[in-house]
């Protein structure tokens, strides 16, 4: 096991894909991220080597080795019991034997995740551009960060930042989904929340039949505790190396909650057998 709260911890922990992206994202956007005791358990061993502590963390993700491809092709909840994280590590240990699941908790309530407002990843090309992706109530930032969808495309200079207001923010947008497109995000949605164990019928009921655009609401808070702060952080994060990378997550409650900072380049990795 690996822990956040352990310093001698953090250089193993970042030789994982999905837990670096975690801590990238505490270290240069604290004020968002809703991250915290962020944890590694190894196998079903480690598991219950640690049960006592482990069975405090409420949430999850899969993980590989930067050094071996991403492991794919495992979908749950994302909430976690004990039978839940035993079966997860089986099935990660089945597409590659040294993955390992990450297990955490958050400062903020949880919310349903057909119930969040936004899915949004922010792409930056440091010194040039902004570009955001994003998908509306009901999804979340799996769509995004893996690429399986988008509902509106967002395109910022990087000289236009300081300009960036929630006022003139739509000036920006270079794409919004029709109805027809929508329709088949849906489905494809409720095919998934389904797939991992939410009845159809309470995904169905709250997935809007029509689309409507992010509210403003979401975006100030982008604009404030994301896009404002990158112009600010230019230079730290040029010297750190970070000159093209994405934030992407959700939102909870009227706020951008992001989970990951990552460079997208990774996603192109994929585990082969």
């Amino acid at each position: 096991m690996f822990n956040m709260n352990n310093p001698t911890d953090i250089s193993k922990m970042r030789e994982y894909y999905r837990t670096s992206d975690m801590l990238n994202l505490i270290l240069y956007f604290p004020e968002v991220s809703p991250i915290i005791d962020l944890t590694i358990v190894e196998d079903v061993n480690d598991y219950y080597k640690n049960k006592t502590y482990l069975d405090t963390l409420e949430l999850n993700r899969v993980d590989s080795l930067k050094t071996r491809g991403l492991i794919t092709g495992i979908e749950n909840s994302g909430f976690n019991d004990e039978n839940k994280i035993v079966n997860l590590l089986n099935q990660i240990k089945e597409k590659d034997p040294l993955g390992v699941l990450v297990l955490f908790n958050t400062d903020i309530k949880s919310s349903k995740r057909y119930l969040r407002y936004a899915g949004i990843s922010v792409g930056v090309d440091l010194g040039k551009s902004v570009y955001i992706d994003a998908v509306g109530r009901g999804f979340d930032g799996r769509e995004v960060s893996k690429s399986i969808c988008t509902h509106e495309r967002y395109y910022i200079p990087w000289y236009k930042l300081r300009e960036c207001t929630i006022e003139n923010f739509s000036q920006f947008r270079t794409y919004l989904t029709n109805q027809s497109d929508y329709e088949k995000t849906r489905n494809e949605r409720i095919k998934f929340l389904t797939s991992v164990g939410i009845p159809f019928e309470e995904v169905d009921s709250k997935i809007p039949m029509k689309y409507t655009p992010i509210p403003d609401f979401i975006w100030l808070d982008v604009i404030k505790n994301i896009l404002k702060k990158l112009e600010k952080s230019e230079e730290i994060l040029e010297n750190d190396g970070f000159d093209s990378f994405a934030i992407s997550g959700h939102t909870e409650g009227r706020k951008f909650t992001p989970w990951q900072m990552f460079d997208k380049g990774r996603y192109i990795k994929v585990l082969k057998k």
